[in-house]
């Protein structure tokens, strides 16, 4: 395959926003597509509307918005609205709490009744599905009495910006409206009563910090518009904040130079110089409040704050000094957050936004987001998490994300999940705690999609929500923000959450489903939803594993190359366009890290693409029933996109396995690898029929674009032609690429560690730097003498296509292990004489990685380049979880093969 062809590939322009359909569909009504007959099943009022319907206010407080939706139900039901008919009364009723509402059908007529306006508006909906999944002009009887113990759902706009790098769209300083009035209506209709956007502090005014908030009354005004026109429809808007920011330069420290005090903590490694911005004083604590008031004085009408309080780029001292698993150098040490409990400076911080916003609004709600997505169950850090729960304020919600930190058994061994996940069930044992102890909690869940596969609208996966949320309920869980910025798209998954979120509960997940399924699959809903516990069965096998999610084929492997012959370039990241590499290469290990190893993510990925596609032959056959019901037919169609991925994802995995195996066992596999190869241009094709259908298929709400498109999958497909035609007949075991690639030939520094130990290898530009390195049957031993008074980096690539096992020695004494790519952080031993460094690094971390007898290639330099094995390369950025280290600049360390080498099958 050509290079060039690739550089072309990753060239293809992203479609113009104007050919982004769904951004008009989400702008048209709701659609409704129902069957003709009259009804006859039993439960049902038979034909009671069959001479129309009449509507009874009785100065109830209905929403104009929610009686005009159930005026078009009534219409597209051909039940006209006409005096004498069918009574549909609307009662006040003061005994029933916020968003309360009874709910009554029978022969005689329809009974809605609430004490508010927002109870009516959901009691609107829930009448609503009653008539949809009754044939002909009937409603389903009988009485329901709902209340919402998830009082804020709090969901995002789907195509709205992100205020981030690299596009940095700010969607209060420009007239694009991204709340049209039937998007908003869809996601009223779904349960969400809550829309969070971003806002930055730097934009603000300040007395702390004069000369900003240019644009701010612009903002505003925008802000107001927002808010007013989702209220409208049930919907408040909250502010989505990560306040206070650290300072990441000395540009931005000198913002502080009338309030000094303000510096904090600093962190002065891998060449920052960041500093946190102190709340442990009289300036800090009246940026946040004033900055808080500015806001809600300006808006009162806002819903409340949603501020990340640890993660992210959170910047206040608390959170560094609460994050930080090693001990933080003195000089380092905020000389005021240090000396204090840290649980009581979030405390405090939480009191003071919560008493600066409601000064305005007594209704809004301040939630405290601790998003700590490393942490494990059991760890120091989970029980200082747990600490701040326990001393957290009465008048906010803390918030955890549910699943980060769990653990999921998967092929008899722990994972941990580390992030977000729609496929593990949860919670960790930290959100369970944090839910028993902290006076009131709020959950962060993926309702729609996760980082698992961002590329679609929503995973089709209710049963898994059916689990979350009745742990949610049964430990009175009150708040829910259900999504990133991904994982909102309208439909089945925001419906599903809306109706778990009310009382009663339902009792079992498979008479949830069907309820579920009713109004919209009406008698095929038993499939409906035997499909769907299908497909949620398969999606928990996928892989609990970071690398998986941020990193994993599932998102696009649908639009990756594959490459018969080495190019040793890493994979893309889902999350980002037009970041290193724009087209993935072949270093699939990066999606595993030491989580699991290539067979073990084979093995789950096989079982969640066959379970997926036995949940398909229920969904496919439902075509035809469906063929006039253009919605049902791409809810088909976006499980089929899914099945597409899942099986791209299993194929591209098995490629690179045989591939591996032909390299170093010299084995045969082309014509295994040539069927692979056939098989993914069809599934390209196939993917591209998709998306001409369905625009919404490809499309990462956090990339601001598309992974995959029409074009770029016909690109594709034209690639791996190429291949076949050029590359395959070219193919050669004694081809010098693969020799260099698998250490026959070898470039570069070299070694050759015994069990008795190497010589000193000279370091370039060292002077009297040298390392000495052996190993045994448990360790690997390495020394390098003479840099203990400089910071250095040590890598080793234990295998090829993995992550490179990286550790930093600083001159201080400390180091850091690159510790997120393994189950449970890596324990290696340092032990320090005078200027010299031992390490010893267990064997066993690279278990089931490492091929038996085959070299590692490793490298070790200084930070101020002073020395180095081979000189090191760059990349002009670091990537998330990997570094900036370019692995052709590692030297070979070859093990003695009189003496055994160390790793295992």
């Amino acid at each position: 395959m050509e290079r060039r062809h690739i550089e072309e590939f990753s060239k293809i322009p992203q479609p113009d926003r104007s050919e982004w359909r769904f951004l008009q569909e989400l702008q048209e009504p709701l659609p409704y597509h129902f069957q003709t007959g009259s009804g006859c099943t039993p439960g049902v009022t038979a034909d009671c509307m069959k001479n129309g319907a009449e509507l009874f206010l009785n100065g109830a407080d209905v929403p104009e918005t929610a009686l005009e939706s159930l005026r078009r139900v009534l219409k597209a039901k051909g039940v006209p609205e006409r005096a004498g008919t069918c009574p549909i009364r609307f009662e006040a009723d003061p005994q029933l709490g916020r968003e309360e509402y009874l709910v009554r059908a029978d022969v005689s007529g329809m009974t809605v009744r609430a004490s508010d306006s927002d109870g009516f508006r959901r009691g609107v909906y829930f009448l609503e599905d009653r008539i949809s999944e009754a044939a002909g002009p009937s409603v389903t009887a009988g009485e329901w009495r709902r209340k919402p113990y998830i009082r804020h759902r709090i969901s995002r706009c789907f195509f709205g910006p992100t205020n981030r790098p690299p596009f940095r769209i700010d969607e209060l300083t420009n007239e694009v409206d991204y709340y049209p009035d039937e998007y908003l209506n869809r996601l009223a209709h779904e349960g969400v009563n809550g829309l969070w956007l971003t806002m930055y502090f730097r934009d603000l005014p300040s007395s702390i910090f004069p000369g900003r908030g240019a644009d701010f009354e612009k903002r505003i005004r925008k802000l107001r518009r927002t808010v007013e026109k989702c209220a409208r429809y049930g919907i408040r808007i909250f502010v989505f904040l990560s306040e206070p920011k650290l300072f990441r330069n000395k540009e931005q420290q000198a913002e502080t130079a009338e309030h000094p005090e303000i510096l904090g903590a600093g962190y002065h490694y891998h060449g920052y110089d960041l500093r946190m911005f102190c709340t442990s004083t009289e300036a800090g604590l009246s940026y946040l409040k004033e900055c808080t008031e500015l806001i809600f004085s300006s808006v009162p009408q806002l819903g409340g704050i949603i501020n990340i309080m640890l993660g992210e780029d959170n910047g206040c001292c608390a959170a560094y000094e609460t994050t930080e698993a090693e001990p933080i150098p003195p000089e380092d040490h905020c000389p005021r957050c240090s000396r204090r409990d840290y649980a009581e400076i979030f405390r405090e911080q939480a009191v003071t936004f919560s008493r600066a916003m409601r000064k305005y609004n007594p209704d809004a709600e301040y939630i405290g987001w601790f998003y700590a997505p490393r942490q494990h169950d059991g760890s120091a850090f989970m029980k200082r998490l747990a600490c701040i729960a326990e001393k957290w304020p009465d008048d906010a919600s803390i918030m955890f994300n549910f699943e980060s930190g769990g653990t999921s058994m998967q092929l008899g061994r722990k994972r941990v999940v580390l992030d977000y996940s729609l496929a593990y069930v949860g919670p960790s044992e930290l959100f369970a705690q944090v839910a028993d102890t902290a006076p009131r909690t709020a959950a962060k869940l993926q309702v729609g999609c996760s980082h698992e596969d961002a590329s679609i609208p929503f995973i089709p996966v209710p049963a898994n929500l059916y689990e979350k949320y009745r742990f949610l309920h049964d430990h009175h869980v009150s708040s829910v923000m259900q999504c990133w910025y991904f994982g909102n798209y309208p439909g089945l998954m925001n419906k599903a959450a809306g109706e778990l979120s009310f009382e009663p509960f339902p009792e079992n997940a498979a008479d949830f489903l069907k309820n579920l399924a009713r109004p919209e699959w009406r008698e095929n809903a038993e499939k409906a939803a035997r499909a769907w516990a299908l497909f949620s069965e398969a999606y928990r096998t996928f892989p609990a594993n970071l690398n998986f999610e941020w990193y994993g084929p599932l998102h696009q492997s649908i639009a990756w190359p594959l490459h018969l012959f080495p190019v040793d370039e890493p994979v893309s990241p889902s999350w980002l366009l037009k970041e290193y590499p724009e087209v993935s290469g072949d270093r699939i290990g990066k999606c595993f890290g030491y989580f699991h190893t290539l067979d073990e993510g084979l093995q789950l990925c096989r079982e969640m693409s066959r379970l997926w596609q036995e949940g398909m032959a229920i969904l496919e056959p439902l075509r035809g029933p469906f063929r006039n019901d253009p919605p049902r037919l791409r809810d088909i169609d976006l499980a089929a996109a899914v099945g597409l991925q899942m099986e791209s994802t299993c194929n591209v995995l098995t490629f690179y396995s045989l591939r591996e195996e032909m390299f170093f066992r010299k084995r045969n596999h082309l014509e295994k690898l040539r069927a692979i190869v056939e098989d993914e241009i069809r599934n390209t094709l196939e993917m591209e029929k998709l998306c001409l259908r369905d625009c919404r298929l490809g499309y990462h709400p956090e990339a601001e674009g598309f992974l995959f498109f029409p074009e770029k999958l016909r690109a594709r497909a034209s690639l791996l032609r190429e291949l076949l035609t050029e590359d395959f007949p070219r193919f050669s075991l004694d081809d010098d690429r693969i020799k260099a690639y698998t250490g026959e030939i070898q470039s570069g520094p070299g070694a050759v560690i015994g069990r008795c130990g190497i010589g000193p290898q000279t370091l370039n530009r060292g002077r009297n730097i040298v390392w000495t390195g052996e190993y045994d049957d448990r360790f690997l031993h390495l020394t390098v003498r003479g840099a203990g008074d400089r910071d250095f980096t040590l890598v080793l690539e234990p295998c090829r296509l993995w992550p490179l096992f990286t550790v930093d020695f600083f001159r201080n004494g400390r180091y850091h292990v690159s510790d997120v790519m393994f189950v449970d952080p890596p324990e290696i031993d340092v032990t320090r004489e005078g200027d010299d460094v031992s390490i010893r690094i267990p064997l066993s971390l690279f278990e089931g990685f490492r091929r038996d007898g085959m070299p590692m290639r490793m490298n070790l330099w200084s930070q101020d380049g002073t020395f180095f094995w081979k000189e090191p390369r760059f990349l002009p950025k670091g990537r998330l979880q990997f570094g900036n280290v370019i692995p052709d600049s590692l030297g070979w360390i070859n093990f003695s093969a009189d003496a055994g080498a160390p790793g295992a099958e």
